[in-house]
Formats: structure tokens, sequence, C-alpha cells
């Protein structure tokens, strides 16, 4: 049988070529597209791509960044494959792609450089200075690390991320892949993903690929049989001229139209067509010498990608006969060469290689397989492909042996649901090792149940967890109650995620184990329990931190007094929260513990009004979580928090960055919700209307369950209120304004019955004061708007007597008080408002925003009280701040108020400030008519006459009705 019989040009995939063509033109320019090839075994995909990266690479401009490509090749096994096998292969193909240096600049930081050298070992070296601290296991940590890497090289490079046979992906390489196709971080990036269409459906950790296909922003390529015309092509392509026209009908035919089984009937060269497809693969195996034939067997037990080192070890020949048959193999096309080694040239010719080796022959390679690569070091993945020799071997104690040490190797933590799976094989195996008990240290099967449970948690897949937690509580017989208590913690994690409730039966059936044991590690699992059970209630709380002192261990402390200071800033103490989040940060010892009451600190300086002590320690976060490689997880929640403080600040561009940024990282609803809201609030001030709603609609229309998260819900309401005020504020006619205030009013009850936290009422405050001045230019217009707003006055006037002494928020206070005083006289509500404007310092208590307000309420009172200079100054003082904060919002209002009250123009200018009616008023007031006298005269009520008058002395920059009808007069033609 010949070797490889391959058609020199690509046939039949014009369109799905033009169509991968495009995705990676659009990288190469800067525009990152993810796109899928979905098709059968042996289909072409992978031609398919390697043909466009062919092109791509031949019609590359001087001007265009360099191709990289770097390829995961995922392998049959799903987590029972060798760990990080697949992302391996890809940050192998970076660094062989843009060498040491630029991976080393673009690993950047020591968290992402300890993850690469789990990942590659060869990396190790640099990771070695990082110093070694426990951190949680995570799958992001190693889906952030790379995303970061290929980002940085993305700026220089044209980074093409092939992600083949996603079908077989483990948990870790397809949660990468999917959360990539999402994000897209970069800048000339291309993702390619193909996979069996067949085979990916019924696989748990492949949800999040399969819910790519609902995404209208991933092209999907699917990958049909070749016609017979096709055939005929391709035939003619490899073969010119050797096959008759029925005889390419035969072999289209035969192949059913797939390629690859084209290009094997093709290389048969005139012997006998076979029964089955399956032995049409093993012809070209057979036909081969013995000494091919064994390394190909060998290859085939070995897994897709074998390193030569280790080939020559489980082969036992000399290196020249090893080569040897290694070249023929090579020619014949059956294997090809990794960047390590070697693997099959197409999937299926493994999986029929494999299966045409006898079970013995295979169980011998499976040990041999194992004993080679026992010396090749004891990391975590070589352990774990160890292991899985073994009990293919049909090892099951070694097996068993070397998955514990696997579990001891640092590296579990990144991939959790490979770790898990370990976990459980050591559960499974229980009953058939010798002495299990003692081979794990003394633990039970119920502990390896749990563990396995608790890696499945950190992976986040909380109901298969919740099932190997309640398996691990049913098992027969007596248990430890240490363990079975921790089994129970793990059943209420399960529970807390999947129905956002706590098991409060679970808990105290824990509570009553560790009650009265005195072991630290029974200590420290109560104190967690209590603090639990006690999440509501101060005392018990206290008594949680008290009984986590005695346990000795700093995490549980730590995390029982952040829970006590969360428990504090609820109940508006946030004094107290305060000094537990210090002592909370004091005494952690882990990353993880630490950011907890660093945001806790945060949070209550934030609450509290300090918005520049807010940002100092968030902008701490994220540079923790940079270095740590965690962007994604701790990085995109830091700049969520920032992205809010930055607002009130001023900062308005920055806000906008950190949350379109943390967009880009995060997929959770309420994350994305998070940033959506910032970005939206943004829209508002800087008076774009209609983006703020298609942001509103967008979360409305595609994550409706954000807003029964209370606190979410309350920041979209308060969001929602701003923008009918600002729309009320825009509206000058009563009649329109009454109109319009209903809505305001239901909007305010709504979000008052949201506010289920003291702490966020006083965010509230001053759109309620807000409220009440605008609806006090039409009071006595409608009876039930008037007491509706008197409720509004009262719930303003209770929350400004609660923070009379708020320190930060002092001027937020004030603020509201001059909104409040709507019966003051114009000289009494300047007073007000420069008090107010006073008492504001940057970053303290008051938004910029509502400074900006309270400088536009401080002129509309120098213009009521005639200091037109007064109000001109304050105006333009105005002015020269909105360019620095980006709230052009107030801009344009600054403008309309200098045009209505005719700051800075001459009487004519002043007099065409007026509205046809507000004209029509003037005419008669200049007549010497009273208000009633002008509502009969043009059929309106006095109460509107005397708003229109009111408008009018404002307009023209005029004290009274004398002075008004003088005004008429002199600029009368």
């Amino acid at each position: 049988m010949a070797g490889v019989a391959v058609s020199p040009v690509l046939i039949g995939r014009q369109g799905e070529f033009e169509a991968l063509r495009r995705a990676l033109a659009d990288g190469r320019a800067g525009l990152p597209r993810a796109i899928v090839i979905r098709g059968e075994a042996g289909i072409g995909k992978t031609r398919l791509v390697q043909e466009a990266i062919l092109s791509l690479r031949a019609d590359a401009a001087a001007d265009d960044p360099p191709v990289v490509v770097a390829t995961a090749q995922c392998v049959d096994g799903g987590d029972g494959a060798p760990p990080f096998h697949a992302l391996r292969g890809l940050v192998r193909d970076l660094r062989a792609g843009v060498g040491d240096v630029l991976l080393d600049s673009a690993a950047a930081s020591p968290g992402v450089r300890r993850t690469l050298g789990v990942l590659v070992p060869e990396l190790a070296e640099s990771a070695a200075t990082v110093a070694p601290e426990s951190i949680e296991p995570s799958s992001d940590l190693v889906s952030d690390t790379i995303e970061t890497v290929v980002e940085r090289l993305s700026e220089r490079f044209h980074v093409v991320v092939v992600v083949e046979d996603l079908h077989w992906a483990d948990a870790l390489t397809a949660s990468f892949a999917s959360l990539l196709a999402i994000t897209l971080r970069g800048r000339h990036l291309s993702v390619v993903l193909t996979y069996r269409s067949d085979e990916i459906a019924g696989r748990p950790a492949l949800s999040g690929v399969v819910a790519l296909e609902a995404r209208r922003d991933i092209e999907h390529v699917e990958l049909a049989r070749l016609s017979g015309a096709e055939v005929g092509s391709q035939v003619e392509a490899i073969a010119p001229g050797r096959f008759s026209g029925a005889d390419a009908d035969a072999i289209a035919a035969r192949s059913g139209g797939v390629p690859f089984f084209v290009e094997e009937l093709v290389s048969l060269e005139g012997e006998e067509l076979p029964g089955a497809l399956r032995d049409l693969l093993l012809l070209r195996y057979r036909s081969a010498s013995p000494g091919a034939r064994q390394i190909v067997a060998l290859l085939s037990v070995g897994g897709d990608d074998v390193d030569h080192d280790i080939l020559l070890r489980v082969s036992g020949r000399d290196r020249a006969v090893l080569d040897d048959g290694v070249r023929e193999a090579l020619e014949r096309g059956l294997i090809a060469v990794t960047a390590t080694g070697y693997g099959f040239r197409h999937a299926l010719l493994r999986e029929a290689v494999y299966g045409d080796v006898l079970p013995g022959e295979r169980r011998d390679a499976h040990r041999v397989y194992a004993d080679a690569l026992e010396g090749a070091g004891a990391s975590f993945s070589t352990l774990a492909a160890v292991a899985e020799h073994r009990a293919r071997a049909g090892d099951v104690p070694a097996a068993f042996d070397a998955t514990v040490r696997c579990l001891a190797q640092p590296g579990s933590e990144l991939a959790p649901s490979t770790t898990a799976a370990l976990w459980r094989r050591l559960a499974d195996w229980w009953d058939v090792v010798p002495d299990a008990q003692d081979r794990v240290g003394g633990a039970s099967r119920m502990e390896m149940l749990r563990r396995a449970a608790e890696y499945l948690w950190h992976a986040g897949d909380y109901l298969e967890a919740r099932a190997l937690v309640t398996t691990a509580l049913a098992l027969p017989g007596p248990s430890d109650p240490v363990e079975r208590a921790a089994a129970l913690w793990w059943l209420v994690m399960c529970e807390g995620w999947i129905t956002n409730r706590a098991d409060e039966v679970a808990l105290v059936e824990a509570e009553g184990l560790l009650t009265g044991r005195e072991e630290p590690a029974a200590r420290a699992l109560l104190a967690l329990v209590r603090s639990l059970l006690g999440r509501h209630d101060i005392d018990a709380l206290q008594s949680a931190v008290v009984i986590a002192r005695d346990a000795g261990d700093p995490a549980t402390l730590a995390i029982c007094l952040t829970n006590l200071a969360g428990r504090f800033a609820f109940e508006g103490k946030l004094d107290l929260a305060a000094a537990a989040g210090r002592e909370a940060f004091a005494v952690a010892n882990g990353a993880a513990e630490r950011h907890r009451a660093r945001m806790v600190l945060a949070d209550v300086a934030f609450f509290e009004g300090r918005y520049e002590e807010a940002l100092q320690l968030y902008a701490v976060m994220l540079r923790e979580a940079l270095d740590a490689g965690r962007e994604r997880g701790h990085g995109a929640v830091a700049m969520l928090l920032m992205g809010q403080v930055l607002l009130p600040l001023g900062r308005v561009d920055e806000s906008a960055a950190q949350a379109r940024r943390a967009l880009q990282l995060v997929v959770v609803p309420l994350d994305r919700s998070a940033a959506l809201r910032i970005l939206a609030e943004v829209d508002l001030w800087a008076d774009r209307p209609d983006a703020y709603a298609e942001k509103r609609r967008l979360t409305r229309d595609e994550m409706p369950e954000v807003f029964d998260v209370p606190d979410e819900d309350a920041g979209w309401r308060r969001l929602d209120l701003l923008e009918r005020l600002v729309r009320i504020s825009d509206e000058h006619d009563g009649r329109r304004k009454l109109d319009l205030l209903p809505g305001a009013l239901e909007l305010e009850t709504v979000l008052r019955t949201s506010e289920t936290q003291s702490w966020v009422r006083p965010w509230g405050l001053p759109l309620r004061a807000w409220l009440v001045a605008e609806a006090d230019s039409v009071q006595g217009m409608d009876a039930s708007i008037d007491r509706g707003v008197d409720g509004v006055r009262e719930e303003a006037e209770a929350v400004a007597s609660e923070l009379e002494d708020g320190g930060a928020l002092t001027p937020l206070v004030a603020c509201a008080a001059a909104e409040l005083a709507t019966d003051a006289t114009p000289p009494a509500r300047v007073t007000a408002w420069r008090a107010a404007l006073a008492a504001a310092r940057d970053g303290h208590g008051l938004p910029i925003q509502f400074a900006h307000r309270a400088r536009l309420r401080l002129a509309e009172a120098l213009v009521a009280s005639g200091d037109r200079a007064g109000a001109d100054a304050a105006l333009a003082e105005l002015r020269d701040q909105i360019p620095a904060t980006g709230d052009t919002l107030f801009a344009r209002w600054a403008d309309e108020l200098s045009a209505r009250a005719g700051l800075g123009g001459d009487p004519g200018t002043r007099i065409a400030s007026l509205t046809e009616r507000e004209s029509q008023v003037l005419e008669l007031v200049a007549r010497g008519m009273t208000n009633p006298q002008i509502g009969r005269e043009l059929f309106i009520s006095p109460k509107t006459a005397s708003i229109h008058v009111s408008s009018i002395l404002t307009k023209l920059g005029v004290a009274n009705r004398t002075e008004a009808a003088a005004f008429a007069r002199e600029a009368r033609p």
C-alpha cells in the first residue's frame, strides 16, 4: 500500500474556505473573530484550517503583524486524559512562535509565570522565583493565564488560536476555548474551534461549547460530505489519469463522500476493496513491516502525542532501529511529527490501530509506559498519566498509589475537574485495593468523595458535586463525625449555589457533630458552620469568631471576621464593620482571604463617601489580582468596583474604561449587568439617553435573572429614577412636567422597597430631594401627586436626619437640605446652596455630578435673587469643571439656563428666550393684570399663570412684576 495520498488542492470547500479566511483576515486587521468548524470524523476540518492559514500567510503584506499559530489538540479521554495536555501544546506553540524573551514579557506577572510553569515544566525555572502560596482551586486561573499571554502577544503578532477536536476536550480546555471565543481578549486575534458535530452532545464538560451555537456573534461552518462530482475531482487531483469515471463513482459510493476515506481508497493501488471502513484504515498499518507496526501500536497506546525519548524507553529498541521504524511509519502516512515526538496523522487511524492491538499486548504496553513515565519526573501531569496507564494495565493498586502521589503535587488546583476525577477514582477503587485507607494516610472513602465534590464545586459543576457529596453521606456503616460534618458543609456549599439558600438541616446536623470536639480542625469547621447558621445575628457571628480564634486557623478566622464585618455593614454599623475588616486583613494568610477583607474595607469607605480611599483600596485589589494571574476573577470584580467609585469622583472616562474591560472579561450575567449599569450611568450624565435605553433593554432582555438579586435590582432602579428626573428637569411646561411625575413617584416607591440594606439609603437621598424640588413648581395642580411628593419628602428628611453627623456624607446632607427648602426665599436658597458647596470636598461625600447640580441650582437661585453677575460666574465655574468630568448633561443645562435668564445677552435676546405662552403672559403683565385676570384671559388656572410669571421673571432677570412690565415696554420696537 502506498504512502499517504492527499489532494494538492482543497476540493469542494470554497464557501467554507472563504468564511474562514474572512474571519482570519478580520483578526489580522484588529477585529478579533471566533469561528467554529463542525463536521463528522474525516470530513476535512483540520485540512480546511491548514489551508486557510497557509493562504493567510501567503497574502500577508509587509506591514501586517507576523502570524503565530498556537494549537490545542484535544485527545480522547476527557478528564481521564493527561492534565493540561492540549493547553500545554498551545503554550509550546506560542513559545516556538515568539521565543522565550517575548513569552516571558507577555507573562508579565509572577502568578502568570507560576501557572505557565505548571503547564509547561520547561518554563518552571522562571516560575520558581514566585513565593509559594496556596491558592483556591480554579479552572479560570489557567484560562486567564493563557488569555493574558495571548492578549499581550496579539498587540505585536496576529495570534491564531486553534482548538482541535473539542468533542474530546477535558473541562479545563473546553472552558478555555468557550471563554476565549466569547471574550476575544486580544487585538490581532483569531479563534478557530473544531469538533465532530455528532459527538459533542451529552457531555456536561462541553456545555459551554454547546452554548456557543446560540451566539450570533460567532460564525459556525458545517462541513458536509462531498458530492459524487467533488469526489471525482478529489480522486483526479490525487492520482491524475489513474482512475476511470466508474472507478471514481465506486470510490464515491464506498467513501460516502468523506475526504479522508477517499484518500485511503485511492491509496489501495489495486488491492481488494475492504468490507468495512475500519479494515480500510488498518490496511496501511498491516502492510507495514513488523518493526514499524510495533512502533505504531505502541504510539496508539501512548496517546495522541508521545515524546521521542519516552517512545525509545517503551520500545526497548536501539535508537537506530527505532528511527527506522518511525521513518517507515512516517513514509506510509500513518503518523506525523509533533513538537516533541510523534502522533497519528488522523485520530481515526489511532482509534483503529488501538482497537486492533490484542488486549494482552495493550495491557503490557500500558505497563511499560507507566514504568517509563515513572522515571520521567514526579509532576502532577506525569503522575496522572502514570496512574492512567497503571489502571489500563489492570494494576489497580499501583494505579491507586500513583493517583495518591499525583494529588500531592502542585498543579491539582489548576485543573479542578481532572482532580475531582482522580479523587473519585480513589473512591471507586476503594473495595478492590488492599489497605486503601492506610494508602491515603488514614482518610476514609467518604473523604475521597468529599474531596472530589469540593473540586467539582471549584470547577463550577455544582449539581455533580452535590450528587457526589450526597453519595458520600449515604455510605453504609459508621463514619468519623468530623469527616461527616465536612461532607455536610460541602453539601451546604453546593445547595447555596444551586438554590441560593443555606441548607439549615445540614448545618444543624454538622453543628451537632462538631460541638464538644477539641481537635483544631473540628473547631475551625464549627466556626464556619456557626458563622453561616448565625449569618443574620451579630451575637452568633461574634461567637463564631471566638471559636475560630480558639481553633488557631488564620484562614477560618479571617472568613468569620469578614462575615461579621459584612453583617455590621448591612445593619449600618460601618465603624464596627471597618474594625472587623481590618482584623480580618491582619490575620489572613492567603490571597483569597486578604482579597475579601480588603474588599470589605474598601466597601465601607465607599458607603461612607470616602471615595478616594475606596479607590486606592480597589486599585490594590486589582494590582494583586493581576500579579496573581487572576484578571478575569478577582481582577474583574476589582475593575467593576473601581468603575463604580470613579463615577462620583468625576473620572468618567476612567470609569467607563474599567467597566468596558470588565465586560470583555466576565461572562456571568450578574457581573455583566454591573458593568452595563456603570456604562449606562455614564451615558445619563453624558446626555446620551438613547444609549442608556439600549443598555437597559439589553440587560432586561438578555439577563432578566439579575433583577432577582436585590442589590442589582436596586442599582438599576436608581438609574431608572435618575433617567426620569433628567426628563422632568428638561421639561419647562408645567402640564407636561405634571404628566411625568407619577412615573417618577412610582419608581421612587419601587426603589424604596428594594433598599433592604441601611447603608444604601444615602445613595437615594439626592435623587429624592431632586424629585421634591422638581415637583414644587407644579404643587397644587394634582392632589394625589402632592401626597406622593409629601411621602418622598418625609423619607428624604428621615435619611438626612440619620446622617446629620455623617462625617464624609455631610455635603450630601447639605445638598439635600438645599433641595428640600422649596419654600425658602431666593436669597435663603442662595445661602443654602453656597453652604452645600462649601461643605463639599473632592473625593469625599458628594458625588461630583451632584456638586454640578448644586452649582446649577445656585445659579438659578442667584437669577431669582436678581444677582445676574453672580449667576454668570457660577455657570462659568460649572462650565470650567465639566470638560474634566465628562458630565456634558450639565453643560447643556447651563447653556439653557443662561438662555432662559438672558444672562450675558441684550434685552432682545432675553425676550426671544420666552416661549409663545410666556410672551402672551408678559404682555398681559405689562397691561397690569393679576394672575386670576391672566388666567381668565388665556383660559388657564391662576396657579399656571403664576408659574409662567415666575419663569418670565427668571428669564428676564428681573425681581418683580413691575420690573417685568417695564422691561417689556422698553423692549418693544
